[in-house]
Protein backbone atom coordinates (compact mmCIF):
# COMPACT_ATOMS: atom_id res chain seq x y z
CA UNK A 1 0.00 0.00 0.00
CA UNK A 2 1.21 3.24 -1.21
CA UNK A 3 0.08 6.49 0.93
CA UNK A 4 0.82 10.06 0.63
CA UNK A 5 0.40 12.37 3.28
CA UNK A 6 1.01 16.02 3.36
CA UNK A 7 0.62 17.39 7.13
CA UNK A 8 0.95 15.45 10.43
CA UNK A 9 -3.10 14.94 10.99
CA UNK A 10 -2.72 12.81 7.83
CA UNK A 11 0.03 10.93 9.27
CA UNK A 12 -1.84 10.49 12.48
CA UNK A 13 -5.16 9.38 10.56
CA UNK A 14 -3.51 6.78 8.19
CA UNK A 15 -1.39 5.21 10.88
CA UNK A 16 -4.89 4.39 13.44
CA UNK A 17 -6.37 3.41 10.12
CA UNK A 18 -3.61 0.86 9.12
CA UNK A 19 -3.20 -0.29 13.00
CA UNK A 20 -6.99 -1.05 12.79
CA UNK A 21 -6.32 -3.25 9.83
CA UNK A 22 -4.34 -5.04 12.27
CA UNK A 23 -1.17 -3.79 10.31
CA UNK A 24 2.23 -4.14 12.24
CA UNK A 25 4.13 -1.32 13.26
CA UNK A 26 6.77 -2.36 11.21
CA UNK A 27 5.21 -3.08 8.12
CA UNK A 28 3.15 1.07 8.79
CA UNK A 29 6.67 2.36 9.39
CA UNK A 30 7.91 0.98 5.96
CA UNK A 31 4.23 1.72 4.16
CA UNK A 32 4.29 5.63 5.30
CA UNK A 33 8.00 5.89 5.30
CA UNK A 34 8.09 7.09 9.20
CA UNK A 35 10.23 5.46 12.01
CA UNK A 36 8.88 3.07 14.14
CA UNK A 37 9.08 5.35 17.07
CA UNK A 38 6.70 7.96 15.26
CA UNK A 39 4.31 5.22 14.63
CA UNK A 40 4.32 3.91 17.94
CA UNK A 41 3.80 7.55 19.43
CA UNK A 42 0.84 8.66 17.38
CA UNK A 43 -1.00 5.26 18.25
CA UNK A 44 -0.05 6.14 22.06
CA UNK A 45 -1.46 9.38 21.28
CA UNK A 46 -4.50 7.98 19.53
CA UNK A 47 -5.29 6.02 22.51
CA UNK A 48 -4.97 8.66 24.47
CA UNK A 49 -7.58 10.53 23.34
CA UNK A 50 -10.08 7.86 23.18
CA UNK A 51 -9.71 7.58 26.39
CA UNK A 52 -9.39 11.22 27.94
CA UNK A 53 -11.82 13.62 28.24
CA UNK A 54 -11.05 16.80 25.76
CA UNK A 55 -9.93 19.95 27.23
CA UNK A 56 -8.73 22.91 25.69
CA UNK A 57 -5.99 23.46 27.68
CA UNK A 58 -3.28 21.08 27.54
CA UNK A 59 -2.31 19.81 31.10
CA UNK A 60 1.01 20.87 32.72
CA UNK A 61 3.98 18.13 32.02
CA UNK A 62 4.36 16.45 35.38
CA UNK A 63 8.10 16.79 36.51
CA UNK A 64 9.71 14.24 39.20
CA UNK A 65 9.23 15.22 42.79
CA UNK A 66 12.38 17.36 44.06
CA UNK A 67 13.79 16.82 47.63
CA UNK A 68 13.12 20.21 49.24
CA UNK A 69 14.97 21.69 52.19
CA UNK A 70 11.84 21.55 54.62
CA UNK A 71 11.50 17.36 54.48
CA UNK A 72 13.46 16.93 56.94
CA UNK A 73 11.97 19.30 59.39
CA UNK A 74 8.99 18.03 58.77
CA UNK A 75 8.12 15.99 61.46
CA UNK A 76 9.32 19.37 63.94
CA UNK A 77 6.39 21.51 62.31
CA UNK A 78 4.05 18.30 62.82
CA UNK A 79 5.10 18.53 66.21
CA UNK A 80 4.69 22.54 66.71
CA UNK A 81 1.46 22.26 65.34
CA UNK A 82 0.08 19.84 68.21
CA UNK A 83 1.58 21.44 70.62
CA UNK A 84 0.44 24.90 69.47
CA UNK A 85 -2.64 24.67 67.26
CA UNK A 86 -2.41 28.73 67.03
CA UNK A 87 1.26 28.75 65.74
CA UNK A 88 2.21 31.11 62.87
CA UNK A 89 4.08 30.14 60.04
CA UNK A 90 6.20 33.30 60.66
CA UNK A 91 6.92 31.58 64.42
CA UNK A 92 7.36 27.85 62.93
CA UNK A 93 10.18 29.50 60.39
CA UNK A 94 11.59 31.49 62.80
CA UNK A 95 12.15 28.46 65.44
CA UNK A 96 13.09 26.33 62.21
CA UNK A 97 16.41 28.82 61.33
CA UNK A 98 17.33 28.58 65.01
CA UNK A 99 17.96 25.24 64.77
CA UNK A 100 19.77 25.03 61.74
CA UNK A 101 17.09 25.52 58.65
CA UNK A 102 18.49 27.31 55.42
CA UNK A 103 15.71 27.49 53.37
CA UNK A 104 13.24 30.34 52.98
CA UNK A 105 10.33 31.39 54.42
CA UNK A 106 7.61 30.86 51.30
CA UNK A 107 8.21 27.24 51.74
CA UNK A 108 7.25 27.19 55.23
CA UNK A 109 4.38 28.83 54.99
CA UNK A 110 3.44 26.67 52.36
CA UNK A 111 3.99 23.61 54.22
CA UNK A 112 2.70 24.77 57.29
CA UNK A 113 -1.05 26.00 55.13
CA UNK A 114 -1.12 22.10 54.12
CA UNK A 115 -0.04 20.50 57.51
CA UNK A 116 -2.35 22.56 59.44
CA UNK A 117 -5.57 20.74 60.22
CA UNK A 118 -8.30 22.31 59.22
CA UNK A 119 -10.82 24.12 62.26
CA UNK A 120 -13.86 22.55 63.37
CA UNK A 121 -16.60 23.85 62.42
CA UNK A 122 -18.23 26.14 65.25
CA UNK A 123 -22.28 25.69 65.56
CA UNK A 124 -24.31 28.55 64.92
CA UNK A 125 -25.06 30.39 68.19
CA UNK A 126 -28.51 29.38 69.49
CA UNK A 127 -30.59 32.19 70.09
CA UNK A 128 -33.54 32.41 73.00
CA UNK A 129 -36.71 32.17 71.69
CA UNK A 130 -39.51 34.08 73.33
CA UNK A 131 -43.11 34.05 73.03
CA UNK A 132 -45.85 35.90 71.39
CA UNK A 133 -45.44 39.42 72.51
CA UNK A 134 -42.54 38.57 74.92
CA UNK A 135 -40.12 40.49 72.82
CA UNK A 136 -38.86 43.24 70.41
CA UNK A 137 -35.28 44.22 68.56
CA UNK A 138 -34.65 47.42 67.69
CA UNK A 139 -31.55 49.56 65.64
CA UNK A 140 -30.51 52.17 63.42
CA UNK A 141 -28.28 51.28 60.44
CA UNK A 142 -27.11 54.87 58.06
CA UNK A 143 -27.31 54.81 54.09
CA UNK A 144 -25.78 57.38 51.96
CA UNK A 145 -28.45 57.76 49.64
CA UNK A 146 -28.05 59.60 46.41
CA UNK A 147 -31.56 61.29 45.18
CA UNK A 148 -32.24 62.03 41.43
CA UNK A 149 -32.04 65.50 41.50
CA UNK A 150 -28.06 64.97 42.64
CA UNK A 151 -28.44 65.54 46.11
CA UNK A 152 -26.47 63.29 48.70
CA UNK A 153 -27.36 62.52 51.86
CA UNK A 154 -26.78 60.11 55.29
CA UNK A 155 -30.36 58.57 56.24
CA UNK A 156 -30.93 56.59 59.42
CA UNK A 157 -32.98 53.67 58.97
CA UNK A 158 -34.73 52.43 62.15
CA UNK A 159 -35.77 48.87 62.51
CA UNK A 160 -38.58 47.68 65.00
CA UNK A 161 -38.97 43.86 64.58
CA UNK A 162 -41.53 41.23 66.80
CA UNK A 163 -39.50 38.54 67.72
CA UNK A 164 -42.06 35.76 68.26
CA UNK A 165 -43.62 36.70 64.56
CA UNK A 166 -40.60 38.58 62.91
CA UNK A 167 -43.28 40.85 61.54
CA UNK A 168 -40.57 44.35 60.97
CA UNK A 169 -41.10 48.27 60.50
CA UNK A 170 -38.86 50.47 59.16
CA UNK A 171 -38.57 54.32 59.16
CA UNK A 172 -36.36 56.43 57.34
CA UNK A 173 -34.80 59.67 59.35
CA UNK A 174 -32.38 62.00 58.69
CA UNK A 175 -31.12 61.37 62.36
CA UNK A 176 -30.85 59.10 64.72
CA UNK A 177 -31.80 61.12 67.79
CA UNK A 178 -34.01 60.55 71.15
CA UNK A 179 -37.05 61.80 68.90
CA UNK A 180 -36.61 60.09 65.93
CA UNK A 181 -36.21 56.92 68.13
CA UNK A 182 -39.72 57.48 69.58
CA UNK A 183 -41.48 58.81 66.78
CA UNK A 184 -40.18 55.69 64.92
CA UNK A 185 -41.64 53.50 67.76
CA UNK A 186 -45.14 55.66 67.96
CA UNK A 187 -45.25 54.98 64.07
CA UNK A 188 -44.65 50.82 64.74
CA UNK A 189 -46.65 50.15 67.60
CA UNK A 190 -49.51 52.43 65.37
CA UNK A 191 -48.99 49.75 62.49
CA UNK A 192 -49.00 46.79 65.09
CA UNK A 193 -51.65 47.96 67.28
CA UNK A 194 -49.46 47.48 70.05
CA UNK A 195 -46.22 46.80 71.45
CA UNK A 196 -43.85 43.83 72.69
CA UNK A 197 -43.66 43.75 76.24
CA UNK A 198 -39.71 44.13 76.12
CA UNK A 199 -37.49 45.40 73.71
CA UNK A 200 -33.49 44.59 73.28
CA UNK A 201 -31.53 47.99 72.21
CA UNK A 202 -27.81 48.40 71.97
CA UNK A 203 -25.87 51.43 73.86
CA UNK A 204 -27.27 53.90 71.85
CA UNK A 205 -27.31 57.49 74.31
CA UNK A 206 -30.98 57.78 73.27
CA UNK A 207 -31.65 54.50 75.31
CA UNK A 208 -28.69 54.39 77.76
CA UNK A 209 -26.63 57.68 78.96
CA UNK A 210 -24.13 55.05 80.19
CA UNK A 211 -22.78 51.62 82.17
CA UNK A 212 -22.39 51.88 85.79
CA UNK A 213 -20.17 48.20 85.81
CA UNK A 214 -23.01 46.26 84.07
CA UNK A 215 -25.82 48.05 85.30
CA UNK A 216 -27.48 50.14 82.24
CA UNK A 217 -28.39 53.79 83.50
CA UNK A 218 -31.38 54.81 81.08
CA UNK A 219 -32.07 57.97 79.87
CA UNK A 220 -34.88 59.26 81.69
CA UNK A 221 -36.94 60.56 78.87
CA UNK A 222 -36.72 57.27 77.14
CA UNK A 223 -38.09 55.80 80.36
CA UNK A 224 -40.92 58.16 80.31
CA UNK A 225 -42.05 57.19 76.53
CA UNK A 226 -41.74 53.62 77.89
CA UNK A 227 -43.43 53.98 80.58
CA UNK A 228 -46.52 55.75 78.71
CA UNK A 229 -46.32 52.51 76.40
CA UNK A 230 -45.59 49.95 79.36
CA UNK A 231 -42.95 47.91 77.70
CA UNK A 232 -39.48 47.25 79.38
CA UNK A 233 -35.75 48.71 77.67
CA UNK A 234 -33.31 46.35 77.59
CA UNK A 235 -30.01 47.07 77.02
CA UNK A 236 -27.40 44.79 75.65
CA UNK A 237 -23.44 45.73 74.79
CA UNK A 238 -22.21 47.14 72.01
CA UNK A 239 -20.48 44.51 70.10
CA UNK A 240 -23.05 41.61 70.31
CA UNK A 241 -25.21 41.53 67.55
CA UNK A 242 -26.24 37.89 68.22
CA UNK A 243 -27.69 39.32 71.08
CA UNK A 244 -30.56 41.09 69.44
CA UNK A 245 -29.97 39.36 65.53
CA UNK A 246 -33.40 39.06 63.87
CA UNK A 247 -32.92 43.57 63.54
CA UNK A 248 -29.72 42.86 62.67
CA UNK A 249 -30.44 40.74 59.88
CA UNK A 250 -33.65 43.25 58.56
CA UNK A 251 -30.92 45.30 57.40
CA UNK A 252 -29.68 42.59 55.01
CA UNK A 253 -32.94 43.00 53.81
CA UNK A 254 -33.21 46.72 53.88
CA UNK A 255 -29.83 46.50 51.26
CA UNK A 256 -31.16 43.80 49.50
CA UNK A 257 -35.03 44.09 48.84
CA UNK A 258 -35.57 47.90 49.33
CA UNK A 259 -32.31 49.47 48.42
CA UNK A 260 -31.40 47.69 45.48
CA UNK A 261 -32.83 48.64 42.13
CA UNK A 262 -34.83 51.63 43.19
CA UNK A 263 -34.39 55.57 42.74
CA UNK A 264 -35.11 58.13 44.95
CA UNK A 265 -36.38 61.75 44.65
CA UNK A 266 -35.97 62.97 48.00
CA UNK A 267 -36.47 61.85 51.43
CA UNK A 268 -40.83 62.05 51.50
CA UNK A 269 -40.50 59.93 47.96
CA UNK A 270 -38.38 57.29 49.82
CA UNK A 271 -40.53 57.12 52.67
CA UNK A 272 -43.28 56.84 50.70
CA UNK A 273 -41.82 53.71 48.66
CA UNK A 274 -40.67 52.24 51.67
CA UNK A 275 -44.33 52.02 52.84
CA UNK A 276 -45.41 50.38 50.02
CA UNK A 277 -42.63 47.82 50.47
CA UNK A 278 -43.68 46.96 53.81
CA UNK A 279 -47.11 46.61 52.72
CA UNK A 280 -46.46 44.47 49.56
CA UNK A 281 -43.74 42.45 50.02
CA UNK A 282 -42.23 42.52 53.35
CA UNK A 283 -45.77 41.60 55.25
CA UNK A 284 -46.00 38.82 52.47
CA UNK A 285 -43.18 37.22 52.44
CA UNK A 286 -42.90 33.69 53.95
CA UNK A 287 -41.23 31.54 56.15
CA UNK A 288 -41.78 28.27 56.09
CA UNK A 289 -45.33 27.59 55.05
CA UNK A 290 -46.46 31.28 56.56
CA UNK A 291 -46.18 34.60 56.19
CA UNK A 292 -45.39 37.43 58.34
CA UNK A 293 -49.14 38.75 58.43
CA UNK A 294 -50.19 35.13 59.30
CA UNK A 295 -47.89 34.63 61.79
CA UNK A 296 -48.57 38.26 63.29
CA UNK A 297 -52.42 37.12 63.38
CA UNK A 298 -51.51 34.63 66.17
CA UNK A 299 -49.17 36.93 68.04
CA UNK A 300 -51.19 39.93 67.59
CA UNK A 301 -53.63 39.47 71.05
CA UNK A 302 -50.55 38.92 73.15
CA UNK A 303 -48.94 42.48 72.35
CA UNK A 304 -49.38 45.01 74.79
CA UNK A 305 -52.45 47.42 73.64
CA UNK A 306 -51.75 50.99 73.18
CA UNK A 307 -52.99 53.72 75.49
CA UNK A 308 -55.53 56.25 74.03
CA UNK A 309 -53.25 59.19 72.95
CA UNK A 310 -49.85 58.68 71.36
CA UNK A 311 -46.74 59.77 73.56
CA UNK A 312 -45.34 63.25 72.60
CA UNK A 313 -42.43 62.51 70.92
CA UNK A 314 -41.67 66.40 70.09
CA UNK A 315 -38.58 68.08 70.81
CA UNK A 316 -38.53 71.44 72.82
CA UNK A 317 -36.32 73.85 72.69
CA UNK A 318 -35.75 77.92 73.63
CA UNK A 319 -35.13 80.22 71.05
CA UNK A 320 -34.56 84.14 71.15
CA UNK A 321 -36.37 85.81 68.67
CA UNK A 322 -34.25 87.78 66.78
CA UNK A 323 -34.83 91.67 66.09
CA UNK A 324 -36.12 91.13 62.55
CA UNK A 325 -39.02 88.70 63.73
CA UNK A 326 -37.49 85.03 63.41
CA UNK A 327 -36.31 82.66 65.29
CA UNK A 328 -33.85 80.44 64.12
CA UNK A 329 -33.36 76.09 63.73
CA UNK A 330 -31.31 73.96 61.93
CA UNK A 331 -30.43 76.29 59.58
CA UNK A 332 -33.25 77.99 58.94
CA UNK A 333 -35.50 81.43 60.34
CA UNK A 334 -39.01 81.18 61.40
CA UNK A 335 -41.44 84.13 61.30
CA UNK A 336 -42.98 85.19 64.54
CA UNK A 337 -44.96 87.73 65.11
CA UNK A 338 -43.62 91.28 65.96
CA UNK A 339 -44.75 91.37 69.20
CA UNK A 340 -42.09 88.61 70.40
CA UNK A 341 -38.75 90.42 69.05
CA UNK A 342 -35.97 89.92 71.80
CA UNK A 343 -38.18 87.57 73.90
CA UNK A 344 -36.90 84.11 74.52
CA UNK A 345 -39.55 81.94 73.51
CA UNK A 346 -39.98 77.79 73.56
CA UNK A 347 -40.32 76.34 70.34
CA UNK A 348 -41.82 72.65 69.98
CA UNK A 349 -40.35 70.73 66.79
CA UNK A 350 -41.85 67.63 65.63
CA UNK A 351 -40.13 65.22 62.30
CA UNK A 352 -42.25 67.49 60.44
CA UNK A 353 -43.72 70.90 61.69
CA UNK A 354 -42.42 73.68 64.29
CA UNK A 355 -44.61 75.36 67.17
CA UNK A 356 -43.18 78.74 68.81
CA UNK A 357 -45.18 79.59 71.82
CA UNK A 358 -45.52 82.59 73.74
CA UNK A 359 -43.83 83.27 77.38
CA UNK A 360 -47.70 82.18 78.16
CA UNK A 361 -47.62 78.92 76.46
CA UNK A 362 -50.23 80.29 73.62
CA UNK A 363 -49.26 79.21 70.56
CA UNK A 364 -48.14 82.53 68.11
CA UNK A 365 -46.46 81.00 65.01
CA UNK A 366 -46.78 77.11 63.17
CA UNK A 367 -44.56 75.87 60.20
CA UNK A 368 -43.95 73.16 57.92
CA UNK A 369 -40.44 72.54 58.86
CA UNK A 370 -38.18 73.44 56.43
CA UNK A 371 -34.69 70.83 54.93
CA UNK A 372 -31.80 71.24 57.36
CA UNK A 373 -29.48 73.91 56.86
CA UNK A 374 -31.56 75.48 53.40
CA UNK A 375 -30.68 78.99 54.80
CA UNK A 376 -34.72 79.83 54.46
CA UNK A 377 -36.71 82.52 56.06
CA UNK A 378 -40.00 81.56 56.09
CA UNK A 379 -43.27 83.68 56.78
CA UNK A 380 -45.85 81.88 54.78
CA UNK A 381 -48.63 83.60 56.82
CA UNK A 382 -47.08 87.14 56.20
CA UNK A 383 -46.72 87.56 59.94
CA UNK A 384 -45.09 90.59 59.27
CA UNK A 385 -43.46 92.17 56.44
CA UNK A 386 -39.28 92.50 55.79
CA UNK A 387 -37.90 95.01 57.75
CA UNK A 388 -36.00 97.80 55.49
CA UNK A 389 -32.35 98.40 56.57
CA UNK A 390 -32.30 100.76 59.62
CA UNK A 391 -36.04 102.04 59.53
CA UNK A 392 -37.33 104.37 62.49
CA UNK A 393 -39.63 101.22 63.68
CA UNK A 394 -36.50 98.95 63.63
CA UNK A 395 -34.41 101.41 65.78
CA UNK A 396 -37.17 101.93 68.36
CA UNK A 397 -37.96 98.20 68.89
CA UNK A 398 -33.56 98.07 69.32
CA UNK A 399 -34.20 100.98 71.92
CA UNK A 400 -37.48 99.57 73.34
CA UNK A 401 -35.78 95.91 73.73
CA UNK A 402 -33.05 97.54 75.70
CA UNK A 403 -34.69 99.44 78.03
CA UNK A 404 -36.87 96.47 79.22
CA UNK A 405 -34.26 94.81 79.94
CA UNK A 406 -33.38 97.48 83.01
CA UNK A 407 -31.45 100.69 83.83
CA UNK A 408 -27.93 99.82 83.05
CA UNK A 409 -29.08 98.80 79.31
CA UNK A 410 -30.76 101.77 78.67
CA UNK A 411 -27.89 103.88 79.82
CA UNK A 412 -25.51 101.35 77.33
CA UNK A 413 -28.43 102.32 74.42
CA UNK A 414 -27.90 106.02 74.76
CA UNK A 415 -24.25 106.12 74.45
CA UNK A 416 -24.44 103.68 71.85
CA UNK A 417 -27.11 105.28 69.86
CA UNK A 418 -25.36 108.59 69.95
CA UNK A 419 -23.85 107.82 66.58
CA UNK A 420 -25.00 107.09 63.29
CA UNK A 421 -27.23 103.83 63.32
CA UNK A 422 -24.89 101.94 61.03
CA UNK A 423 -22.12 101.51 63.28
CA UNK A 424 -23.88 100.69 65.89
CA UNK A 425 -27.20 98.72 64.92
CA UNK A 426 -25.95 95.19 64.26
CA UNK A 427 -23.91 95.38 67.64
CA UNK A 428 -26.83 95.94 69.60
CA UNK A 429 -28.49 92.97 67.65
CA UNK A 430 -26.02 90.79 68.72
CA UNK A 431 -25.88 91.97 72.38
CA UNK A 432 -29.76 91.24 72.32
CA UNK A 433 -29.04 87.60 71.21
CA UNK A 434 -26.79 87.09 74.43
CA UNK A 435 -30.00 86.63 76.35
CA UNK A 436 -30.17 82.89 74.73
CA UNK A 437 -26.98 82.84 77.03
CA UNK A 438 -26.91 84.87 80.29
CA UNK A 439 -29.90 86.19 82.80
CA UNK A 440 -31.45 89.44 81.68
CA UNK A 441 -30.08 90.85 85.39
CA UNK A 442 -26.38 89.28 84.19
CA UNK A 443 -26.46 91.39 80.63
CA UNK A 444 -28.08 94.39 82.18
CA UNK A 445 -25.52 94.24 84.79
CA UNK A 446 -22.62 93.50 82.37
CA UNK A 447 -23.73 96.39 80.37
CA UNK A 448 -23.56 98.98 82.63
CA UNK A 449 -20.27 98.30 83.76
CA UNK A 450 -19.74 98.37 80.29
CA UNK A 451 -21.07 102.05 79.79
CA UNK A 452 -18.99 103.17 82.81
CA UNK A 453 -15.84 102.63 80.75
CA UNK A 454 -17.10 103.11 77.44
CA UNK A 455 -17.01 99.40 75.72
CA UNK A 456 -19.80 100.03 73.71
CA UNK A 457 -18.95 96.94 71.38
CA UNK A 458 -20.68 93.91 71.63
CA UNK A 459 -17.20 91.86 72.22
CA UNK A 460 -16.49 93.95 75.08
CA UNK A 461 -19.83 92.86 76.38
CA UNK A 462 -19.48 89.04 75.88
CA UNK A 463 -16.05 89.02 77.64
CA UNK A 464 -17.93 90.90 80.61
CA UNK A 465 -20.24 88.37 80.81
CA UNK A 466 -17.88 85.50 80.16
CA UNK A 467 -15.89 86.70 83.26
CA UNK A 468 -18.54 87.48 85.76
CA UNK A 469 -21.76 85.80 84.56
CA UNK A 470 -22.71 81.97 84.45
CA UNK A 471 -24.46 80.42 81.32
CA UNK A 472 -28.04 80.09 81.41
CA UNK A 473 -28.93 76.79 81.07
CA UNK A 474 -31.79 75.55 78.99
CA UNK A 475 -33.21 72.08 79.09
CA UNK A 476 -34.46 70.59 75.50
CA UNK A 477 -36.20 67.93 76.36
CA UNK A 478 -38.36 68.82 80.30
CA UNK A 479 -39.35 72.24 81.86
CA UNK A 480 -37.27 74.18 84.09
CA UNK A 481 -38.58 72.83 87.10
CA UNK A 482 -38.47 69.14 85.76
CA UNK A 483 -35.30 69.23 84.88
CA UNK A 484 -34.13 70.66 88.51
CA UNK A 485 -36.11 67.72 89.96
CA UNK A 486 -34.07 65.12 87.68
CA UNK A 487 -30.75 66.72 88.25
CA UNK A 488 -31.45 66.39 92.45
CA UNK A 489 -32.18 63.10 91.95
CA UNK A 490 -30.06 61.56 89.65
CA UNK A 491 -27.03 63.74 89.33
CA UNK A 492 -27.08 64.62 85.82
CA UNK A 493 -25.61 68.08 84.81
CA UNK A 494 -28.19 70.10 82.29
CA UNK A 495 -26.59 71.34 79.23
CA UNK A 496 -25.42 74.91 78.67
CA UNK A 497 -26.70 76.44 75.90
CA UNK A 498 -23.96 77.38 73.17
Amino acid sequence: MTAVWRNREELAHQVAVLAKQGTSRRAIARALGVSRNTVRTLLSAHERGRVLEHVALSPPPTRAPRPAKIDTYKPRVAELLVRFPDITAQRVFEILRDEGFTGGYSGVKRHVRAARPPPKPTPSRVTPTYGPGAMGESDWSPYEVTFTTGATAIVQALSYVLVDSTRKYFGLYDSNDLHALMDGHDRAFARFGGCAHQCKYDSQKPVVLRWECNQPIYNPRFLAFASHYEFRPLAVRRGHPNDKPRTERSFWEVERSFLNGREFRDLDDMRAQLAHWLDTIVDHRKRGQLTALERFDEERPHLVPLPRHPYDTARVVYRVCGIDGFVAWRGNHYAVPYDHVTDLLPVRITQRELFVYAADLRCVARHELAPRGAGLKLDPAGLHPAPQRHSPIDLDQLQVAFANMGDGAAEFFRLMSAGPPRGWSAQARQILLLRARYCTDEIDRALAHAATFGALGHAAVERILAAHALPRTLDEYVAEDTARRIEETLGHARTGAA
